[in-house]
């Protein structure tokens, strides 16, 4: 099985923290990791810091949410 996920480091815990869950592994199984760190963020594009951390129907709700609240009116 391979599967690219997005964690967030705990280092005062020493532990990985996953932004979704990792299915088909039981608890306590042992699974192999590399790890890549991300780039800086960009102050012009905050918003790409949300990539990977959603699936592709919360990104959807995401947009249409932001959509709604923030609408662009067309000239």
């Amino acid at each position: 099985m391979g599967k690219t996920l997005t964690a967030r480091y705990d280092a005062a815990e020493n532990v990985l923290r996953l932004a979704e869950p990792l299915e088909g592994v039981k608890d306590h199984d042992e699974v192999k990791v590399t790890v890549e760190e991300k780039p800086p963020l960009d102050p012009e594009r905050p918003w790409l810091a949300f990539s990977g951390i959603m699936s592709g129907e919360q990104g959807e709700e995401f947009a249409r949410v932001i959509e709604e609240m923030f609408p662009i009116e067309k000239e």
